[in-house]
């Protein structure tokens, strides 16, 4: 956030952080009270910028703190504070948990146009071609020009488009996965046509989806952030209704802390996995799919459950809300990936629910984007 000459307030961004205090130049969108910009031009430099590690950084639109360096952490710890008071209070106590230096992107979409692969510069279709990407585990990075190359020679199929490559849990094989969902795994001979999902071993729970699926962009560390924080809460009861659950990471990481699960997700694939996951781990559940906006009843729960919502990025409708607030579960947890609408949601919900505890969690390094939990109780 920054002023600009005649004091009005300007959201600013900038592919290579922005530390308080810098003076910069940006091309500035008036809105009706406010500005919205991208920097052009660094007029002072903070000291304590850093050579960016990546060849592209300054024009890629997949990272933005390169530059931060070692202080990438702190700036998103300051972004996140400034978000928390100004829509929660200055006196609500949060939790921050910071990325450890080994966490590594293990999904990352890459667009082809018929002669090179890279990402798209942000805000722009206009192609960076890459080689390599540092922010990448290894096995993604190493797999680029591979894939690359058997696009270049007809070895897949050369039609422009997005492709995501991805990896398990250890970091080890490579999924190529196009627009049309079809996916090859990378051999040491090339591209091979594949029907494996992909496994993830996250301490003792193993995790399968199918490769081009949503999931968590760096899993070993998702799991340990949310598994380590949702212990620490000591959830457990009778039923967690785990909505939005896709292929049951939470269900999986409570483990047997519930008897009862009741996963509730929209995507057809994502339900069959989950109700495979936890079938496997030998947690009983019920696994629907369904629009949780719709599927939510009122009264939800009797004492001794537990709520669990992961929405999209939107947030929750208002109308569901309205029927979380006759819910008759003892606790939910909010998770949110756009800081303002989880917020907003927090806010919805306080007129039944009591915030009990919030974390904000850097699961994505090297973004401006976080990650916020937070833990509600029902009000008698």
């Amino acid at each position: 956030m920054g002023r600009s000459e005649d004091g009005r307030l300007l959201l600013l961004e900038a592919p290579l952080a922005l530390f308080p205090g810098e003076v910069v130049e940006a091309k500035v969108i008036w809105k009706a009270r406010h500005g919205e910009g991208r920097v052009t031009r660094w007029i002072t430099r903070d000291p304590q910028r850093t050579q960016a590690a990546c060849p592209v950084a300054a024009t890629c639109g997949g990272c933005e703190l390169w530059e931060a360096g070692s202080h990438a952490t702190e700036l998103k710890r300051q972004m996140a504070a400034d978000l928390l008071r100004r829509q929660l209070g200055a006196d609500t106590p949060w939790t921050w948990l910071p990325a450890p230096g080994s966490a590594r992107r293990h999904r990352i979409q890459l667009h082809w146009d018929g002669a090179a692969l890279g990402y798209f510069q942000r805000h722009s279709h206009v192609l960076v071609p890459v080689s390599t990407c540092p922010a990448a585990a290894d096995p993604l990075s190493e797999a680029i020009p591979r894939l690359q190359e058997a696009l270049a020679g007809r070895a897949l199929p050369t039609r422009a488009g997005r492709w995501e490559l991805s990896t398990g849990t250890p970091a080890q094989t490579v999924w190529a996965t196009d627009e049309r969902g079809r996916t090859w795994q990378l051999e040491p001979d090339g591209w091979h046509p594949s029907t494996q999902p992909i496994r993830h071993l996250l301490g003792t729970t193993t995790l399968l989806h199918e490769p081009g699926a949503f999931f968590q962009v760096s899993p070993p560390w998702a799991a340990e952030a949310f598994g380590g924080l949702l212990r620490s809460w000591d959830l457990k009861g009778e039923t967690l209704y785990d909505l939005y659950g896709g292929v049951g990471l939470f269900s999986m990481l409570l483990g047997d802390r519930f008897k009862h699960r009741v996963l509730v997700e929209s995507g057809e694939a994502a339900v069959a996995w989950a109700r495979r996951n936890l079938e496997s781990a030998g947690l009983p559940s019920e696994c629907l799919v369904a629009d949780v906006a719709a599927w939510v009843p009122e009264g939800l729960g009797v004492p001794g459950d537990v709520i669990l919502l992961d929405p999209p990025r939107a947030g929750l409708e208002s109308a569901l809300c309205d029927r979380l607030a006759t819910a008759g579960a003892t606790s939910l947890v909010l998770v949110g990936c756009d800081g303002a609408a989880f917020c907003r949601d927090v806010k919805r919900l306080g007129a039944v629910w009591n915030l009990n505890q919030l974390a904000v969690l850097d699961l994505f390094p090297l973004t401006s984007h976080v990650e916020c939990v937070a833990l509600m109780t029902r009000r008698p």
